[in-house]
This record gives structure tokens, C-alpha cells and sequence, in this order.
């Protein structure tokens, strides 16, 4: 089990639920957009923010932004020690220090220091990318992330700072989860999980939901952030999938639904689509749903998951058999609206 450090108020590590990070892509001269972001990922469940600080003057927009969310806000600093000086006396409420663009030890116990004063922790974050060279296997790139990660705690540490979060990230999922295992087997720091540059959207999803989970299940991991080559909103909605999925989210439904065949006599597909949707909106206004509920397309297996979720139904032509765990409850029509389906399937 990892230690305990704080974003802020909001605890990471130890006996904690896994965070979720959420980064925003609007540039920060569009300070109405980047706003609207921040609240967009707050409100999809965000436990924390990351942005990106690229120069020392842009670090004030975090007084814009605390107007707007109540989250911990993180500033993702790169190359110049002073932008990460400029981060915490701004107010941001943790910084990423980059060891491999960062590099003077003078500056960053400079560094070290302004964040101890002002009571910020730090993320030591290394990607692969950053090392600019090519390594002959992936073990070789998780022990030189391991190598460089373990440099930078030993300074942190000489300093007396202890609030440390780290992350050990590459494209691939090997090296990535490799990297994470020999972290945790030398140190008990909270671990900010995530595959990065993943590609495209569905190749994206796959890996980082190989990755991070894999290293969930294996209870490795702290905060998780998927990297998506798309809008930030849905690498909230995956990071929540993936928690859903091997059972470390409690606040939202799961949807079983079956894939549809030939047997099927309902547009499943736009129902689960459109169910989603409502079930999300209702969630917003503080609906409380039973853990699993079942959508199923027809009679063969659609009982029988139906059955084995807390709620369900198997739909049929024209109408839908709704159950409760294993009884017959009544039917719905197959044209039934969503808002009335999410009352019927325990929306409330």
C-alpha cells in the first residue's frame, strides 16, 4: 500500500479511492473556453486538474480558475524552474516537475523549497518521450525511467520533502506497466497511472484500459489519467469505465448490454446509447441507481443477464420482460421513453 499525500484537501494514496485526473486542451489565452473546460471536467467527475503551464505569466490564471472549481488544481511545468516558482506562488495546489526537461539541482531545490513553504506537492513525472533516444527493449526504458525517477526522490528527500507523487509513462503498455511494478516494488509513493500517446481514439482506449487496469488489479496505482488524442471530457468517461470495470467506481451504474445479432428486434444500440445519456443526467440531479442494470436485445441470453443484474430487461418485438435480480416484475413497451425506462430501472 502507498503512502498518503494531499492535492489540497483531496487525499491520494493509502486506503483512498483512485482519482481520476482530468487535463485541459483549451489554450489559455481562451480564458472563457478554458472555463467552460474546467467546469465540463469537474462536473464529469474530475478529482483534480491538471494545466498546462507553458511560461511563468500564464500561471496566474489559476485565481480564474478557482472562481469557477472547487477541484485541486495541478500546473504541468516544463524546462524553466522559474514557471514552477511562478505555479505555487500563483496558488496552484500541486505542480508536475518534469526530471528529464529540469535537470539543475540548484534550481530545483529552489524549487523544493517554495513548495514545502507553501505546503504544495509534487509530482515527478516522467514519459518516455522525454529521454529523445531510442532503447533496445522495453525493460531497457522501464529501468531508465526507473533510474531517472529514483534520482529525482533521492534529491526531494535529502531536501526533507516528502509530499511526492510520481508517474512513469510510455506509449507502450509493457514498458509502462513494467516501469510502475518496479517502482512499487522499491517505493511506496502514490502513483499517477497512465499510458501516453496512444494514437487514435479506439486504439487509445484499448491500451490505456490494458494498461491502467492491469496495474489497478494488481493494486498499483493512485490517480489515473488517459490520454486521449480527443476532447477531455471523455478521458473522464474512460477513466471512470475502467474503474467501473474492475470494481473501484461505486457512484455509477454499470450497463450490461449485449452486442445484438440477427435475433434482435429493437434498435438496442440508439436505446443503450440514449439510456447512457439520460442515466448521466439524471445522475446530475442526484438520481441514485442500483449497481448493475441489464439492456438485452432478445430471449436467449437477455433473461438469463437480466437475471444476474440488479435490475433488467430483455426486449422483445414490441414489448420487454423487466426484471429484479431473478423474477419477472412486468413488461415495457419497446417504444418506451428513456426518462420513463431510467424510473422504471430504479432512477430515483
Amino acid at each position: 500500500m502507498s503512502k498518503t499525500v494531499k492535492i489540497r484537501d483531496l487525499k491520494v494514496g493509502g486506503k483512498n479511492p483512485v482519482r481520476i485526473k482530468g487535463m485541459l486542451k483549451t489554450q489559455i489565452t481562451n480564458k472563457k473556453g478554458l472555463l467552460r473546460e474546467a467546469l465540463a471536467l469537474q462536473t464529469e467527475g474530475a478529482d483534480a486538474i491538471r494545466v498546462a503551464v507553458k511560461r511563468a505569466e500564464d500561471a496566474s490564471i489559476v485565481g480564474e480558475l478557482k472562481k469557477v472549481v472547487k477541484v485541486p488544481l495541478v500546473a504541468d511545468v516544463h524546462f524553466h524552474y522559474k514557471t514552477a516558482l511562478a505555479a505555487i506562488e500563483s496558488g496552484f495546489d500541486s505542480i508536475r516537475w518534469n526530471p528529464l526537461n529540469i535537470t539543475d539541482k540548484d534550481q530545483v531545490r529552489t524549487v523544493i523549497k517554495a513548495a514545502k513553504k507553501a505546503k504544495v506537492s509534487i509530482r515527478v513525472g516522467v514519459n518516455s518521450g522525454g529521454f529523445k533516444q531510442r532503447f533496445a527493449t522495453e525493460r531497457d526504458l522501464a529501468l531508465a525511467m526507473l533510474e531517472k525517477i529514483s534520482e529525482s526522490i533521492n534529491l526531494l528527500e535529502a531536501e526533507n520533502f516528502f509530499d511526492i507523487m510520481v508517474s512513469l509513462k510510455a506509449s507502450t503498455v509493457d514498458a509502462t506497466v513494467l516501469a510502475n511494478r518496479l517502482f512499487r516494488e522499491k517505493f511506496d509513493y502514490p502513483l499517477h497511472l497512465g499510458v501516453t500517446a496512444t494514437g487514435p481514439f479506439v486504439p487509445a482506449i484499448v491500451k490505456s484500459a490494458i494498461g491502467i487496469g492491469m496495474l489497478l488489479k494488481e493494486n498499483i496505482g493512485d490517480v489515473i489519467r488517459v490520454s486521449l488524442t480527443g476532447p477531455s471530457f471523455w478521458e473522464i468517461r474512460v477513466a471512470k469505465s475502467i474503474l467501473q470495470a474492475i470494481g473501484k467506481l461505486d457512484d455509477s451504474p454499470e450497463i450490461i448490454s449485449c452486442p445484438t445479432c440477427s435475433r434482435c428486434q429493437v434498435d438496442l444500440i440508439s436505446l443503450v446509447e440514449n439510456f447512457e445519456k439520460e442515466v448521466l443526467n439524471c445522475k446530475k440531479k442526484g438520481y441514485v441507481f442500483p449497481k448493475k442494470i441489464a439492456l438485452m436485445g432478445c430471449e436467449v441470453n437477455g433473461p438469463g443477464e437480466a437475471c444476474q443484474a440488479d435490475i433488467g430487461v430483455a426486449f422483445g418485438k414490441d414489448k420487454g420482460s423487466l426484471f429484479k435480480k431473478d423474477k419477472i416484475i412486468g413488461s415495457v413497451s419497446a417504444k418506451i421513453s428513456m426518462k420513463n425506462l431510467v424510473k422504471k430501472l430504479g432512477g430515483k
